[in-house]
């Protein structure tokens, strides 16, 4: 007779009942990972306030009546305010919508600030320049786990066609097309020889893989950069900092005030020259840097990997001359 058994994470390489261990939290979600999905901003009003999150877990239910689902986390802050909310929107995100999806993929009160948005048909508020968006009133809420799914009918849709934000193996990706693919270039072409190319693209390969992983600590690329350079170089003024985190003032300084909003740093006025400010990172700011920190040596040490030591000492200080001879002449 046959009966059900609960489900178990046999390697790919075992037919072996003995094989079966129980269930993983760390490797299951791993394993869900493989699946790739769409990514969603999901909003809704919570009292005088919106309220919004980055999600995967959208799903279509059915056609007759028109129902849509996602689920929240119990432990998100905005687990609550979603429950409770008789209304909901979604939005679909595009392929170059990967810093929104970290912004509202954070925690924090302060998501929707330059966000142009307005209120929709069920009051929940629109992401101006998204689509498709649907919007959605609360259908049914049932219990799942350490998560609540919220069953959606859909009063109202705006459709269109686009290349699609997928998430996969814990990263954001783009869907890469034939077009989108970077041509062989023989070895003798200019850009396989001209130095700044060589630059900007071996950053872009080496960086890109471990920034679409902030958001595992509540942090965006401009926060990353910030928290990395005060670790261990306090009572920058907000001119040195944008120097040595390659920002540019204007939005490094929107990113201090969100980040002092937030408490992981604070200003300080230097008292001989009550203009000049300097910046310090806060306990909560140190706490949530470091594992982010030890995540970048690992994401280093593994793209480092097919090197010698020599060759990864002669890489380094190459480098630091070429940074050195820049910062020598702008002085």
């Amino acid at each position: 007779m046959a009966t059900d058994k609960p489900a178990q994470n046999i390697p790919t390489n075992s037919h072996s009942a003995d094989a079966a261990q129980p269930i993983n939290p760390a490797t299951f979600r791993q394993a869900l990972g493989q699946f790739p999905t769409g990514v969603t901003v999901v909003t809704a009003h919570a009292g005088d306030h919106p309220v919004g999150m980055t999600a995967n877990s959208f799903s279509s239910v059915s056609l007759d009546p028109p129902l849509v689902l996602w689920s929240v986390a119990k432990s998100s802050p905005s687990h609550d305010p979603f429950v409770a909310a008789d209304a909901f929107a979604i939005h679909f995100l595009g392929a170059d919508h990967g810093e929104l999806a970290m912004r509202f993929g954070r925690r924090g009160s302060d998501k929707f600030v330059d966000i142009e948005h307005r209120p929709g048909i069920t009051g929940a508020p629109l992401i101006d320049g998204l689509a498709p968006i649907f919007e959605c009133k609360t259908w049914a809420r049932y219990p799942g786990g350490d998560h609540t799914i919220l069953v959606g009918e859909v009063v109202r849709f705006v459709e269109h066609n686009h290349d699609p934000l997928v998430f996969h193996s814990g990263q954001l990706r783009r869907i890469d097309k034939g077009q989108r693919q970077a041509p062989a270039l023989a070895s003798d072409s200019f850009v396989r020889n001209y130095l700044p190319y060589l630059l900007a693209r071996a950053s872009f390969n080496v960086s890109s893989e471990f920034h679409a992983r902030l958001k595992q600590w509540d942090l965006t690329v401009p926060e990353w950069r910030v928290l990395a350079c005060l670790i261990d170089v306090e009572g920058l003024s907000v001119g040195e900092l944008a120097a040595m985190a390659l920002m540019k003032q204007p939005g490094l300084t929107k990113t201090l005030d969100r980040m002092e909003r937030d408490e992981l740093l604070k200003r300080k006025s230097v008292p001989d020259d009550r203009r000049r400010v300097t910046l310090y990172l806060t306990a909560k700011g140190r706490a949530r840097v470091k594992p982010a920190l030890r995540a970048a040596l690992e994401h280093e040490e593994a793209v480092l990997n097919r090197f010698s030591d020599d060759e990864r000492a002669t890489i380094k200080y190459a480098l630091d001359l070429l940074i050195d001879n820049d910062t020598s002449e702008e002085a």
